[in-house]
This record gives C-alpha cells, sequence and structure tokens, in this order.
C-alpha cells in the first residue's frame, strides 16, 4: 500500500514496444492539449498525442515513435479489430490474482461479485499494483466485494489526499453567486457610517491571530467575520442583564465572564440565554464528575479489600473490579460531557490513573499481589484528590460554537465553511489533548453513522450531529454540479477511510488508516495515520501497537513520525530530510519524553533518520499488514 503515488516517470517504462503496436490505455492525467500520463500494461508513461488527446478515459492508441525521450501515439478509433486490446491492459491473470487474494482471506466470489471486480479493474484509474492493493485492503476488512466498498477504499488508499478535495470544495462554494450575494448584502446592510473603520480594524486584528484557507476560501470566512462584527457593533453598549443565573441546583452563580470583550461579541438579548445554558452545563458537569469519583473509589476500595486479605482466590475478584475502573476511566476521558471542559492536567491526571491501573492488571496476571495493591492505593489517592477545574479556554471555545439561531439554519453551503474553519484550528492557547483531538474527529464526520445511532436510541428528541461529514452529505444530493461531484469525491474517500479502520474482534491484530486535515501556513494539508495495534477484548492496546504519521510540506518535504510500543515500552523515529527542522525538533526530545512518560509508556529514545520515499512505502505497507507473530513473550511485528 502506497501513500501517495506522486512518481510519474518521464522515461520509457521496461514494457516490450514495437511501433505500430496498439494498445489499451488509461489517461490517468492531462499535463496539456497533447500531452499526458497514461496507463500501459500497469505502468504510468508519459505519451504525446498526434494531435489533441481524446475527451475519453480509456482509449485505444497505436504507438507511431519515440522522440525526445517522450512516447507519441496516435488515437485509433475502437473497431472490432482493436476490441481485443483491451485484454492486454487488464489480462486475466491478473482477475485471477485479485480473486486469489480474497480467497486467502475466505471470501469465495459470485459471478455478480466477479463482474463488479472486473469493472472495477476496468474502470478505476491507477496501476495495476494499486488496485490489487486496494482489494488487499478489503480482504483484510473482510468487507462484501461491492462497488461502493472497492471505490471507497481505492479513493482513500490512491486517490487526491482529503486535504486536497477538501481545499478544491472550499474553493467552489467560495465562488458561489448567490453565497458571495448573501455575504455582501449582508455586509452593506451591516456597515454603518462610523462603524466601518472600527470594524475593518478589528478584522485585521482577526486575521493576524487566526489561520483560515488559502485562496477563494478565505473571502467567505471574512464576509462571515464582517458580518459578525457588525452585529457586535449594532448591539447596546450597555445592557442590564443581570450576570446572576440560577443554576441546575437552585444557587444563584455569577458568570465570571460577563464582562470580558469576547463576551461582548454576542448581541444584548442571546447573552443571557448562553449564561443560563453554559452555566447549567458546568454545574452538571460538575456534578457528574463527582459521581464518577464516587463510582471508581468505591470499585477501588472493593479492589483493596480484596488484596488486603492476600488470599490467591480473591485475585481475579480483584482484577474484575480493577478492569472496570479502567473501563470506566477511558469512556469518561472520551464520552464524558464534563472533559469538554476542565484543564489539561484534570485529563493528565486520569491518563495517567489509567495507566497505572494497567500496571497493577499486569501485576495481578502475575501474582504480585502486594504490589498490584501498593499501585491500587495510589490511585485511589490520586483520584480522590482531582477536582473539577473548568479552563477558560474550554469554555471560551464551547461558548463560540453555540447556535444561536437553530431554528433557522443556514443554506449548507454557508455552514460547511465555517464548520471547516471551527473543527482543524484549535483556539488561541488551547492546548492539544486527548479528548479534543477525539472531538476532532468526531466534527470531522468519522464517527457520524454511530453519532446518528446513539441519537435515534435516546429517548431524547432526535437532532442530527453537525458535523463535516452531515454537511457533505447535504451536499451531495442536489443538483448535478462541480459542487455535488467534489462533495461525492470527499465522501469517498471519508467512507473508505472508514472501511480501512472497521474494527474486527475476531481479528489478533486491528489496523486503522485515517487522513486528517490539518491547517499549515493557511492551506489544508493531510497527515496520513496509520495504526497497528495488538487486540485487546475488543479494544486497541495501547501498550502493544505502532502509530506513524505522515505529512508532506511544502517547507521541509516530507515528514515521518513512527512510535511503537511494546509493554508500553516505546521508541520514537523522527524522518525527515531538512537538517533545519531535525535541529528544532532535537531541541523538544526532552519535554516530548517527560509528556509520554506522564501517559504511562517508557520512552526508551527518540532517534532521527533520513526519509527515503522506497523505505516508506514498505513501511505503511507493514503497517497496514494483520499478520502476528507471537514471539511467547509478547506480540511481535514489523514495522
Amino acid at each position: 500500500m502506497q501513500v501517495r503515488n506522486d512518481l510519474i516517470m518521464s522515461e520509457l517504462v521496461p514494457f516490450s514496444l514495437k511501433e505500430g503496436e496498439t494498445f489499451f490505455a488509461t489517461i490517468k492525467e492531462k499535463l496539456s492539449n497533447d500531452e499526458a500520463i497514461v496507463t500501459v500494461k500497469g505502468q504510468d508513461v508519459l505519451v504525446r498525442f498526434q494531435g489533441e488527446i481524446p475527451k475519453e478515459d480509456k482509449v485505444v492508441v497505436r504507438i507511431i515513435g519515440i522522440k525526445d525521450h517522450v512516447l507519441q501515439v496516435q488515437a485509433v478509433p475502437k473497431t472490432a479489430e482493436t476490441n481485443d486490446a483491451a485484454a492486454v491492459l487488464f489480462p486475466a491473470g491478473e482477475l485471477e490474482k485479485a480473486e486469489q487474494i480474497l480467497l486467502a482471506q475466505g471470501i469465495r466470489l459470485s459471478k455478480e461479485e466477479k463482474s463488479i471486480l472486473r469493472r472495477f479493474f476496468e474502470k478505476a484509474k491507477g496501476t495495476l499494483n494499486e488496485k490489487l492493493e486496494t482489494v488487499q485492503a478489503l480482504a483484510n476488512k473482510k468487507l462484501e466485494v461491492t462497488e461502493s466498498h472497492l471505490w471507497a477504499i481505492h479513493e482513500a488508499l490512491h486517490g487526491e489526499s482529503f486535504g486536497e478535495v477538501l481545499t478544491q470544495l472550499a474553493d467552489h462554494l467560495a465562488l458561489l453567486p448567490r453565497l458571495q450575494s448573501s455575504m455582501e448584502n449582508s455586509l452593506q446592510a451591516s456597515v454603518g457610517n462610523g462603524l466601518q473603520t472600527s470594524a475593518e480594524n478589528n478584522l485585521q486584528i482577526l486575521e493576524e491571530n487566526s489561520r483560515d484557507f488559502g485562496g477563494n476560501g478565505t473571502k467567505v470566512f471574512r464576509s462571515q467575520a464582517e458580518t459578525d462584527l457588525m452585529e457586535e457593533q449594532r448591539a447596546p453598549q450597555k445592557d442590564h442583564i443581570s450576570a446572576s443565573v440560577e443554576t441546575a441546583e437552585g444557587q444563584q452563580t455569577e458568570w465570571p465572564y460577563w464582562n470580558e470583550e469576547w463576551m461582548q461579541a454576542f448581541p444584548a438579548p442571546a447573552k443571557n440565554m448562553i449564561v443560563k445554558t453554559i452555566t447549567e452545563k458546568l454545574s452538571q458537569a460538575a456534578l457528574d464528575f463527582k459521581k464518577l469519583q464516587i463510582e471508581m473509589n468505591k470499585k477501588l476500595e472493593n479492589a483493596a479489600f480484596l488484596l488486603n486479605n492476600g488470599q490467591t482466590s480473591a485475585r481475579q475478584q480483584a482484577k474484575q473490579f480493577v478492569e472496570a475502573v479502567i473501563h470506566t476511566l477511558d469512556r469518561a476521558i472520551l464520552q464524558g460531557e464534563f472533559m469538554l471542559f476542565t484543564d489539561m492536567k484534570t485529563e493528565k491526571q486520569m491518563l495517567q490513573a489509567s495507566a497505572k491501573l494497567a500496571e497493577a492488571k499486569q501485576l495481578l496476571t502475575e501474582g504480585k499481589q502486594s504490589d498490584a495493591l501498593k499501585v491500587v492505593n495510589e490511585v485511589k489517592n490520586l483520584l480522590g484528590g482531582l477536582r473539577f477545574q473548568p479552563a477558560d479556554v474550554k469554555v471560551k471555545h464551547f461558548v463560540s460554537a453555540f447556535h444561536l439561531n437553530e431554528d433557522e439554519p443556514e443554506a449548507v453551503p454557508q455552514q460547511l465553511l465555517p464548520q471547516l474553519a471551527r473543527t482543524l484550528k484549535f483556539p488561541l492557547g488551547e492546548e492539544i489533548s486527548a479528548r479534543n483531538t477525539f472531538e476532532q474527529f468526531r466534527q470531522l464526520g468519522f464517527y457520524h453513522e454511530k453519532d446518528v445511532f446513539h441519537a435515534l436510541l435516546s429517548k431524547q428528541p432526535v437532532s442530527e450531529p453537525q458535523n463535516i461529514k452531515a454537511l457533505l452529505l447535504k451536499l451531495s444530493k442536489g443538483e448535478p454540479s462541480m459542487i455535488v461531484q467534489q462533495a461525492e469525491h470527499a465522501l469517498a474517500n471519508m467512507t473508505g477511510q472508514q472501511l480501512l479502520s472497521k474494527f474486527d474482534a475476531s481479528n489478533h491484530m486491528q489496523t486503522m488508516f485515517y487522513q486528517v486535515p490539518v491547517l499549515l501556513h493557511d492551506q489544508i494539508e493531510t497527515v496520513h495515520i496509520y495504526l497497528n495495534s495488538r487486540n485487546d477484548g475488543g479494544k486497541l492496546d495501547w501498550q502493544n501497537c505502532s502509530l506513524y504519521f505522515l505529512l508532506d510540506t511544502e517547507k521541509y518535504g516530507k515528514i515521518g513520525i513512527l512510535l511503537q510500543a511494546l509493554e508500553r515500552d516505546l521508541t520514537v523515529t523522527i524522518k525527515t530530510d531538512s537538517a533545519k527542522l531535525t535541529e528544532a525538533l532535537k531541541a523538544l526530545t526532552e519535554t516530548t519524553k517527560e509528556n509520554l512518560e506522564e501517559i504511562g509508556y517508557n520512552v526508551k529514545g527518540i532517534t532521527f533518520a533520513k526519509m527515503n520515499n522506497k523505505e516508506e512505502q514498505k513501511t505503511v505497507a507493514e503497517t497496514m499488514k494483520t499478520n502476528e507473530r507471537n514471539s511467547g513473550k509478547g506480540y511481535d511485528w514489523k514495522v
């Protein structure tokens, strides 16, 4: 499996070639009116057409010579004589290879599925190796052989990166006439004689302190910001709404952010609703946090009581209590609403507690009850000392995302770009944590189906999850257009990622693959993430896993970060060809080591290495394999 097939061959590929020979070819990329990259016999070749390039993707070409190391070809009309050339590009042997790949995973093809596979090989872009890699990935996940599965996985593995697709969509959305006119009318209606200069000054500050998309997409964010600032200027400078709000416990609580500058951006009539809602949420979050502490303390006391008896028979029962607390902690970190407000210190302490309890669980497995008891008591004291401390930056982030006009939602194109800006850019001053990273994945829509399912099961009124995938689904249902086509393109990419990350509880190993868009120098870039982990009771085993991040940057080239953990012993390898970046990152190694050890890893070393494209392709391919070799002492796999 390759991250991207960026290498385009500019010289002739080593296959038999005769002047006058006819081939069936796929046009992969048009470079000019007469030059293109075409796939012939499974390999990409630069060719120059005699005349204009045909409009069809699939063409029959005749080789007429070589000039300046470029293959000269002529398009040939399809006739009965040339139809046999199609078999040259997709010989039966290659389809047999695909069938053998599926058969090795216990997947036997029906007649219809064989037809689906043949159509995929005939129509999908890319080399034969890329298509076989797509089939291999589908087989590894034991997915049904359908057109949608094959195309989605192929798009995620070998199509344009998710960041590129979103950038193209953002640029096209920003050019929609109705959106631009709507924004301009809103802006003109908002600007008053004495307010325009102040708003422009504020806009300049906003643009200097925020990162938005480059290109046309920036215009939409600027227009939205202008509209918001005009609303702020139109609002009364003083209001008489009481800052005292009744909480869920019936107490009167002063809202600490009432007079702060960022709070003044909201229209006066909306402030009271915001204050009441957020204050009640914080009050409920504090109650939920306290209940969690009581629940975990009770289970840990039971575990300590059983271990104090010193009886071997009590060990297994104590282990069950420890496992229950680990499950409760992990669920709270990723799902507890109070974690949306708590500070980074509290989150780290909860991660430490989970790591220590994992150590206690291992000690119990080894029969070391006294050592396990010591760890259990340490965790009990750690959790007991925690206090719910809402972080200012997280409260402000929550308020900024508060929907004031839920009864009159904007059109989908107007929702998508601001949603992308909120999702891809963390608020200034907010630390990157486990929870806000998980929330970013949720806002992108990687958990859309799961969130919809939970919403249907809940007894509360069903509300559609607000995320990027939900908005893309709405966009894709419009009238046929370039916008709809790009939305479908983005959806296929996301669906492919989700399929490749499908969890298989029956397999001892779990692989996952994601393309995560990030804002870098005002552009959307893509971080490719490859995860290979042992399957531990239906969950990823963080103590035994490998995690690889790959980012292609304009300034530093490709950057790879590989983390390999075996029984919590962690090694980190940073790959880059940039000497400047290497020196800058070396200064951060000690801090990085401390942060990793805080959450339970034993860092054995952080090393630097050169980036090698061929080795990277091999690294990625090995990372995505699910073959496990049990060494007897632990789990060993090649990365």
